[in-house]
Order: C-alpha cells, then structure tokens, then sequence
C-alpha cells in the first residue's frame, strides 16, 4: 500500500504543473415550454462529479480541468442529454430537455474512452441504480439477466452468474471499482460474489473485450460503477429498507458521503440480508436456499485542479445454503428458518484498490491498483469441518496514457496485469484442485477517431500468462492429489501468450439512423479447474476432472447493429457470430467414483450466433404511456458435428408498458409498468442434456416519490410471477434435478435520503 501512497502522490506533484481549471454553468429548462427544471442531475463522468438544479434551473460546477469533458444531462421522464464541452468553449450553457419515458443514449465508460452509448462501436448495455430499486431480485445477477443478450447460471436465488450471449464461467470478467474481480469464478456453484451497494449503475459489454481487460473477457465485461461523490460542502446520506414475501427476505442499507470545499471525499456505507427458503410456484419450499450477506465498503479521496484520486476498502460476507439431490425432503425445515445447516458455502472477501487520475493538458493518465483476498469454505458433513476450502489472493495493476493526438484522434497505451495464488486451507478434507499461481502481463493501445457523423476505434494488444500448479504441500501429498503426468517435483508449469486485435466503426448520419459494426478477437486462458482439477466438488454430488494440455481459447466475434428513431417510435437490431476455437466446456460421464459421477472438461471448435430485436413506442398525443419489447436468442453448436452447446438460454420475448402519472397529493411522480416475459421451449439441447419446456411470467411495478415533512421518499413495490407459474430454468443448476423456480414474489423497497 505504501507504493501506491507513493504513486499517488507523484501523479499529483506532475499534474499540478500542467493542469488548470475552470467552472461550468448554466439553465436546463422544458423544451417545450421554457419553464426551468429544478432536480436535474448535471454529471461529469470523466470525474465522477456533478450537481442537480436548483429552482430556477441552474447549476454549477466548480474545478473542471481545462480539457474536453463530457457532460450528462438526465431527469427522470426526459431524454438524456450527452454533450461535449471543448476546453476553450462558452461555459455559460442552456440545455432544453425534451419528455421521453425511455433514455436511448447516455454516458457508458467500459468501451475505454468515455464517450456517448450510441456512439461507441462495442455493444454496451446501462442498467441504473433506480432500475434495481424498482424491480429488486434477491441478488444483483438476476436483476441484471432481464437485459436483453444476457441471462444468468443459478445455483437458487443466492448464487448467481451472468451468461453473456451463452458464455458464462471464466468468460465474463468482472469489474469492481474500477479493478479485475476474481471471484473462483471457475466453479458452477460460485456466485458473481458481488453485490449492489453504494453503486450508481452497472455496463455490460456484450461481446468480446479482451483487447481493454485481457483474459477472462471473452464473452465479456460486468462493471460495477461507484456512486457519485457528494457536492462539494455537502453531507448526504441515504438508508434503502427492502422486503420480498416470497423468501421471507429483507435487506437494510445504509450510507453517507460527503465532500469539503477543497476537494477531500469521503463515503461509507454498510448493508445486510437475510433470506429464508424460498417457496415454488406450488407452494413447495425448497429446503437450504436459504442465504445471509453482510457487506461494509469506505472510501477517501482528493479532488483537485490536476486531477483526483481515491483509495477505497470493501468487505462482504456470505453465508449460502446448498441444496444436496438426495436429502431434498429433509432439508426443508420451517417456514421462517434461517439457521445455516448443512452443506453451505462460507465466502468472505477484502477488497482494496486506489484509482488515480492525472489531467497534463488534453492528456490524462490513469493508474488502478487492486489487492482482492478471497476466503471459500465449503462445509458439507460437520459445522466444525471444511471439506473444500481455498485462500486466494490477487494484486493486480491498469495503467493507462491517454493521449490527444489531434482534435479528433485520441490513443490509449497500457500495461496491466495481476499476480493471483490460490492455496487449498490446510484444515481442508478434500482437495479438488492443486495449490498454483497466475502471472498475467499484458501490453495494449487503442486508437480512438471521432469526428462529425463518424466513431471509428481499433486496438492491439499482447498477452503472456505463466501457471504453475504446486501439488508438493504435506496437506496435497497426505491426501494424495495428483497432478496430471504425475511429475517428481509435484509441480507443472503451463504458459500462454498471444497477440489480440479488434475494429470497429459507428456511423450517425443524422438524428434518426445509428450504425455499428464491430469485429473483435477475444481470448481465455484456461482455468485451473479446467486444467488440474482431480477431486470430488462438496456440494455438487460429482468428481471433476481436468486436463493439463489444454491450449487457451479464442474467438473471433462480428457485431453488427442498427438503430432507427423518429417521433417518439424507436427500433434497435443486433446479430452477431461467435467463431470460437478450442471452446472448454464441462460433461459427464458413465465412470464412477465411489458415489461420485465423473464429471470432465472437453475441448472443442463451437459456434455461437444470434442477435437481440429491441422496440420502443411513445405516443406523442400521451407521452405518458410507453410501450417496450425485445426479442433475443442464441445458439451454441460444435463446429465438429453441430450438435448444441450445454447451458446455452432459450430465445426470450419480453413486454412493457409504462404509464407515468400525474402527481396525487403527497406522491409525486408515480408510476405503473406492467411487464411480461416468454421464455421459448429450449429444445437444443447438448448431448446428456435434457429440453426444458417454456413458461410465461407477469410482473408489475408501482411507485413514486412520497413527501413526508421536509423529507422526499422513494418507494418502489414490485411484483414478479404474479400468476405463480411453476417452471424449469434451463440455466438452472436445479434443473436436472426437477426443482423449479421462484414462484410468486412482492418485493417493497424504500429509501429514505437524508
């Protein structure tokens, strides 16, 4: 830590000397009828800073470097507004803001450069903080899986993974606070192990973007972004109480943040949930879903003329039941029970990272530093025993240049890499993979044109990993695990390298017509599971088997999307196909060990294809009603024999329509949207892998701001499977096993700003 104290300061000394700063303000007001709008949220990306209006309209934000910026404009029922303010431009501004149910462009960060959704040429999905609110899940993923293009893997409602257009597991990096989120990843029964507190909003990219974040993004990125910083002199806070009936859940927050008139940031916020099992939509319960977290994040930071820097700690504990196949019956305990019992997992993680940000002139320098510990017991047969357990640490650095070249070319240099080890505890009683580390170190620049109607972007980048897998602790030799070959030393080295490159190219001939293709290489190393992995997984009821001469995975992927507007009537379609060579997936087998089925990792050429059809409709005689729809499917098949991937979604067609309300007495702004999703029969299925007929599931939200003295609430009610189907989730890791899904559920949330 004392070297990234050290860094920090350094930046600091260098963009004093080349920095300075200016103040923007201006008036938002209605565009058709020239009232201003008080409240609305006037936000600067790039620095994670903004303020809202205040009765007349008017804002202003002080200590902005001398440089292009980006500017967000948003108000809930009005369109988005994203502009960029050039450093020697009018900063005396007016924006009109025109009524929209729906936002279609807005600021997203993930594509590297910080630039406009529409305008960038890699497919980026924004789901906001206030689209969990409405519609809260039991955890963070199965929030995120009603985007259209990506779904989830689930093990019940606490363990969660997100599937990107069919790729899932080590193919979908997470980003936490700006920094690589390695979680074991791996496993099928391992969450995404992150959760929604004190975030601002979530991008996906859909498709490859390994050339900005290297292995492990093949498929593509879950970021998590921070919260905003408080206005400068101001002390905010907020507490969200939420409740679902289904699980007997409840989950509490609580946070404050604040900011002095000379740049010092500082936030804290804490968060707890519980859940009971939950009940299908027969009324069954389903006995050990139960699951508990607790969660405790701070942070501290420095914003100047020359640029800023935070330093920022996380902690989250979870405490998740395991459904066991063969004592279904005796798992199921009272209604209310929240007690662990066995088998469940235990997982804690310690995040630490620093994020710095150097303006020099045009240019802009950016280093990310992040040490995640990573502690996962796996108790099956005594509270006082840990069949699996593992220790995992990762120091891993993101040093960027941003480079101004001409008015309208910008590059990016990098280098970025991790150092990640993974120790099986001693106290552990069975061992499925070997003691090993990873080093990551990779090389990378992006070029970046934009200029009138056109967005064109190209990167290349080089990779070199080294794993070693150490079987020689008196822990792994007592048990016995073998390594593959079975060396002297007990050790195995593996390496991988490559060169990566991507394309692509946005076109916007006028207000109405977007066009975006995008061709981009993606890559993925193995993962130690999939290469050394030889030992029975507590808790799934198999033997897994690796195979240590894997090569690494690598695909090609085209995108190509179009998106038409005019007069309120919106229409987006997206295909792409996924070339993919030496593609990893997991089997069984006939062969047994003991009671265990074998299961093993193959190696093949597959292919994946499909797109997402996205429609949108505001009357402009009631812009008050809108009316949605998507439409989105994908298929995964062995170029081999053309038989079907396993785990692949079954094509989805969802529905909404929103109404937005006029106020009524104390409720302001309330709302109603009745939503509807078709789950397509998914009849392709992989080899030992059965179909799973479709369902049709209701949902409904109501909501609005609520007055209570001098104080404004949300509250946010949200029902999901109204008509209490009883169903199979194909992506569900209880579907062999005949266990259906969460029935009926009404969910009440309420935040209380302070």
């Amino acid at each position: 830590m004392r070297y990234i104290f050290l860094l920090a300061m350094f930046f600091m000394f260098i963009g004093a000397l080349a920095a300075q700063d200016f103040s923007i303000s201006g008036k938002v007001v209605d565009k058709n009828t020239s009232l201003p709008l008080p409240g609305v949220s006037v936000f600067v990306p790039e620095l994670n800073r903004g303020v809202v209006t205040d009765l007349d309209g008017i804002f202003k934000i002080a200590g902005i470097p001398e440089k292009n910026i980006k500017l967000q404009i948003s108000f809930l029922g009005y369109a988005t507004i994203v502009k960029t303010l050039k450093a020697n431009a009018d900063k005396d501004l007016l924006f009109e803001m025109e009524e929209y149910a729906t936002t279609i462009d807005e600021v997203v960060v993930s594509g590297a450069y910080i630039m406009s959704k529409e305008s960038s040429p890699i497919s980026i999905e924004k789901v906001d903080r206030v689209d969990l609110l409405k519609m809260p899940a039991p955890n963070l993923m199965s929030a995120l899986a009603r985007t259209p293009g990506v779904s989830e893997i689930s093990l019940g409602p606490g363990i969660s993974k997100p599937v990107i257009r069919g790729l899932s597991f080590s193919r979908v990096l997470s980003l936490y606070q700006g920094a690589r989120f390695e979680n074991q990843q791996w496993g099928a029964d391992h969450g995404l192990g992150m959760t929604e507190t004190g975030i601002a909003n979530i991008e996906m990219i859909k498709g490859p973007a390994s050339i900005i974040y290297g292995s492990g993004a093949m498929a593509g990125v879950v970021n998590l972004i921070e919260e905003r910083d408080a206005q400068a002199g101001e002390i905010e806070g907020d507490v969200n109480l939420r409740g679902f009936s289904n699980s007997l859940g409840g989950r509490s927050e609580v946070g404050v943040k604040g900011a002095s008139e000379n740049g010092f940031v500082w936030s804290l916020r804490g968060a707890a949930e519980s859940h009971a099992d939950y009940l299908d939509g027969d009324g069954n319960t389903v006995g050990n879903t139960r699951f508990n977290t607790q969660n405790v994040k701070a942070g501290v930071g420095l914003q100047k003329k020359w640029g800023d820097t935070r330093i920022r700690y996380t902690y989250l504990k979870q405490r998740l039941g395991i459904l066991e196949e063969d004592e279904l019956d005796e798992l199921v305990t009272t209604r209310n029970d929240r007690a662990m019992q066995l088998p469940f997992q235990d997982v804690r993680d310690h995040f630490f990272n620093s994020e710095t940000n150097v303006f020099i002139g045009e240019d802009r320098l950016k280093a990310t530093f992040g040490y995640h510990m990573n502690l996962r017991k796996e108790i099956e047969d005594d509270f006082d025993e840990v069949d699996l357990g593992l220790r995992q640490s990762n120091f891993m650095y993101d040093i960027k240049y941003y480079k101004t070249i001409t008015e309208h070319v910008e590059a990016i240099f990098g280098v970025q890499g991790f150092y990640l080890q993974n120790t099986n505890m001693e106290e552990a009683e069975e061992i499925l993979i070997p003691d090993a580390s990873k080093d990551d170190r990779s090389v990378y620049a992006l070029l970046n044109y934009n200029k009138d109607k056109w967005v064109i972007q190209g990167g290349l980048r080089y990779d070199y990993r080294k794993v070693i897998a150490d079987a020689s602790a008196p822990n792994l030799v007592d048990y016995g695990f073998v390594l593959p070959g079975e060396p002297a030393d007990r050790r195995l080295e593996r390496t991988f390298d490559g060169v990566t490159a991507s394309g692509g190219a946005t076109f916007r001939p006028d207000n109405h017509w977007r066009f975006r293709l995008n061709v981009a290489q993606g890559f993925r190393a193995p993962d130690l599971a999939e290469l050394f992995s030889n030992g029975p997984h507590p808790g799934t009821s198999r033997f897994e088997r690796g195979d240590a001469s894997f090569v690494r995975e690598q695909n090609v992927q085209t995108d190509f999307g179009i998106r038409y507007t005019n007069n309120g009537f919106s229409i987006s379609g997206e295909i792409f196909y996924n070339h993919i060579d030496n593609y990893i997936f997991f089997s069984p087998t006939n062969e047994m060990v003991e009671d265990l089925t074998v299961w093993v990792f193959e190696q093949a050429d597959a292919r994946l294809y499909g797109g997402e059809l996205e429609l949108g409709y505001q009357p402009n005689a009631a812009k008050w009603v809108n009316f949605g729809s998507s439409y989105s499917r994908v298929i995964g098949q062995r170029r081999s024999d053309d038989t079907f991937l396993p785990y692949i979604p079954a094509f989805q067609w969802a529905q909404n329509v929103d109404f937005r309300l006029k106020n009524i007495g104390r409720i302001q702004r309330p709302y109603i949207s009745l939503l509807g999703s078709f789950v397509f029969d998914q009849n392709r299925a992989a080899p030992l892998e059965e179909a799973t007929p479709g369902y049709y599931l209701l949902g409904l939200n109501i909501g609005g701001n609520i007055q209570v003295a001098n104080n404004v609430l949300d509250v946010y009610v949200s029902g999901t499977n109204l008509l209490n189907q009883t169903y199979l989730d194909h992506m569900s890791l209880f579907r062999p096993f005949g266990i259906n899904q969460l029935g009926r559920n009404i969910a009440l949330n309420v935040r209380i700003p302070f």
